[in-house]
This record gives structure tokens, sequence and C-alpha cells, in this order.
């Protein structure tokens, strides 16, 4: 019986799943080839799950597409395009013929199987629990993305007491005035470098404020830096590379030279403690640049198990919790370390206006609140680089149909206890 001609690399092209693994292993070859760890260490994609996406046979899921596509330097709309192309391909394909089925075993072959694994259990003396309503414990980490910090950091508790501020309203309005409110997602974002141990390490002096903004917080700090990785362009401000020990170092317009990375300034925080950084400076607040960042796996999980971040107009001079400092130099209302929330009033369920990424951030502020960390032009939320907020396709999605006006509350958070 004839049969559809493969190309000679052996992909048959009448297999949408093995023609889209093929293009994938064509861009990974087109990048210099990384290996599959250091593709992994620039996504929240395990090795494994991105060398599967390859092999073909099955067409990868999506966002496992995309983030060895990411990896790769690809373009992520194109790539996404080929998906959904391939995916129409096969849904649009003959169902395969179903093999016949296998003889029946003899009987008592079953039977002396059951029986050897009923006097197995018997032996070893585990318990069976028989009925639909046998489940195992509750846990409230079962669904939580990977977050940053301690989990008794002020970004990872709830705060169901905040102290409202006299003037909330007022500063509400102050906030929303600056214009629509947005999240910096997809190449808007700041870009996160995960190194693994096998990176190499640079020892780096910043370019710049050396002295006047303090002493090296690099100083003894191995810079990890793989000559694959892609460095973000010059209009974004901040990048972070998290090392294999935890620590985020947190650099100023980043520039790669021969390889070899440095930075105008920076900071060095420590993703296992506090959001508080232990030297330099990354925000106005003295809070790493991770505090409150929306990272993809958030965006993967569909629940933002943290607190959020964002930056306000005409900050003062006088921080409040959790911020350490301020470069506010306003006399208005608004304090970095400032606290906002949604109201528990506020009914996220039941708007049907909302779009999926406005309900996870809703519910985020509903659940955990935002810090306002540092000056900036607009409220506006920050999302990691190539992260892409379900049900948008901007790098800079619009939070119009939250009831921010009607529902936003301003105040402040008490000390630990």
């Amino acid at each position: 019986m004839a049969t559809a001609a493969q190309d000679p690399s052996g992909v048959d092209p009448e297999d949408p799943a093995e023609r889209f693994a093929s293009e994938l292993r064509a861009l990974r070859s087109s990048a210099s080839g990384p290996t599959y760890r250091q593709m992994a260490a620039r996504t929240d994609q395990s090795p494994s799950a991105l060398s599967n996406a390859a092999k073909g046979g099955r067409l990868p899921p999506l966002d496992v597409a995309l983030a060895y596509v990411d990896a790769c330097n690809g373009d992520r709309t194109e790539w996404e395009r080929r998906w959904r192309a391939a995916k129409a391909g096969l849904a649009a394909a003959p169902a395969p013929t179903s093999p016949p089925e296998p003889a029946p075993r003899r009987r008592w072959a079953v039977v002396a199987a059951v029986g050897a694994v009923a006097l197995a259990l018997s032996v070893a003396g585990v318990v069976l629990a028989g009925g639909p309503g046998h489940k195992p414990p509750p846990s409230d980490t079962a669904d939580r993305s990977p977050r940053f910090f301690a989990d008794d950091d002020a970004f990872n508790q709830r705060h169901p007491h905040p102290q409202l501020a006299p003037d909330s309203a007022r500063m509400v309005t102050d906030l929303l005035g600056s214009g629509q409110v947005e999240v910096y997602s997809g190449t808007a974002g700041f870009r996160v470098y995960r190194a693994d141990a096998g990176t190499p390490t640079y020892e780096i002096t910043p370019r710049e404020h050396v002295g006047q903004w303090g002493p090296n917080p690099f100083e003894g700090v191995g810079f990890p830096w793989d000559s694959s990785w892609k460095a973000p362009p010059p209009d974004r401000e901040w990048a972070v590379v998290i090392t294999p020990d935890g620590r985020s170092l947190e650099c100023l317009r980043i520039e790669v030279h021969e390889g070899r990375p440095s930075c105008a300034w920076g900071a060095v925080s420590d993703t296992r403690g506090s959001s508080v950084s232990l030297k330099g400076l990354a925000t106005g607040s003295g809070l790493s640049r991770l505090a409150g960042l929306i990272t993809r796996a958030d965006w993967k999980a569909s629940r933002i198990d943290h607190a959020l971040s964002f930056g306000a107009p005409d900050n003062n001079s006088r921080p409040v919790l959790p911020a350490v400092q301020s470069d506010g130099r306003a006399q208005g209302r608004w304090s970095e370390g400032q606290f906002i929330w949604l109201d528990p009033a506020y009914d996220i369920d039941a708007d049907t206006s909302l779009k999926p990424y406005e309900r996870m951030i809703a519910k985020a502020l509903q659940e955990y609140g935002a810090f306002d960390v540092k000056n900036a032009g607009r409220f506006s939320f920050l999302s990691e680089y190539g992260s892409k907020p379900p049900g948008s396709d901007d790098a800079y999605p619009l939070l119009t149909d939250i009831k921010f006006a009607a529902y936003l509350r301003v105040g402040t958070i008490a000390p630990a206890p």
C-alpha cells in the first residue's frame, strides 16, 4: 500500500505535530543550539518539558511551545500562529483506525494476579480507603505557583486588617488620575534569567554611581551570565539574574561586551528571605525588583498568590512599611510602602465584564493587596518578560473593567508581631 512520502530528515510532512516539532528543532539550531538546561533557565519550563516539545509524536502544550520559542529568541506571535495551524490540522485529520482488541486473558491468571496484589498489600499493612468520598487532606499550596521570598514576607502574607488612610478616597483619585491602568507584560516586562551551577560567573563593578549611591553591591558576588542569553534592549532599564543559591542580582541597564556583563548600578536580594534588598538599591523603597512581580508561572497557574507592586506619581519622602526608604521628593499624600487593596464587598466572581487577566489581578488585590515601591509616571503593574496574561494579546493590557474607583482602598499595614 502506498504511503505519504517523507522528507530526507524522516519527518512526515503530512503530520502537523511532526512538522511543528521539526520546525522547533530548526529554531533551536538557528539559535546556536542552546542546551535544554540553558533553555529552562530562561523560562518557567523544565528541561524535559522543552525536550519533549521537539520530539514530535504529539503537539506540545502552547505554553511549553512558546517557552521553547522564547528561549531561542523566536517570534511568539508567529509561533503561536504556527501552533494553532498545527492544532487545526490535527483536528481535521481522520481518526486513526483502532487496533484489534487483544484476546481475553485466562480468568485464572487474573484471579491469581489480584490475589497476589492483595496478599502483598496485606503483608505490608496497607489499608485501602474505599468509596468516592475518600480524598487527600486539602492543601493551600496545591495550586500555588512558586513565590519569591519567605512565606512570612509582607508580599506573601494576607493583611486582613490594614489601617485605612483618612483621605483614602482622594488618594485613589490621585492614583487613577495618572491615566489608564496597565499591566506591563510580553516584551514590555523585564527579563528574569535563572542561572544553574554550570553558568559562568564574572566579577563586575557598576559603571556608575559607586560611592555616590554606596559601595559596589556586587563585590564578592559572582555574577552569572550565559553567552546564549539575550540581553534586554537599551530601553529596558532592569534585568534580574537569579543564582542557584537563590540570590537575586538586579542589574540596571545591563550591557554585554565580548560575552562579559556589566551594570550601571544594581542590588542584591535573597529570594529565600526578605523582599528588602541586602545590598545596593533597585527601587526607591529599598525593596527588590522581584517584589510583587507577576511571573509567567503566576499566569500559567491562573492565580497570583502574592501581593503586587506598583509605582505612584509624586511620592513623598516619608516611607512606610514594608519600604525602608524613599526616593520621593514631593509633599503629597502618597508614601512608598503605601498599601492598596480591593474592598471585600466587590463581588469579583459576579463581575462578568472582567477579562481573565483582570479577574486574576482583582483577586490578588482583594486577597493580598499591593505596595507602592517606587516613583512612576502612572499607576501600573509589572509582569515578567515574555509572559502572556490570559485573555490578552497586548504587551500593555489595560485594566479598564476592574471597579477601582468604587472599591480601591488605600492605607498601611501594621508591623509584623
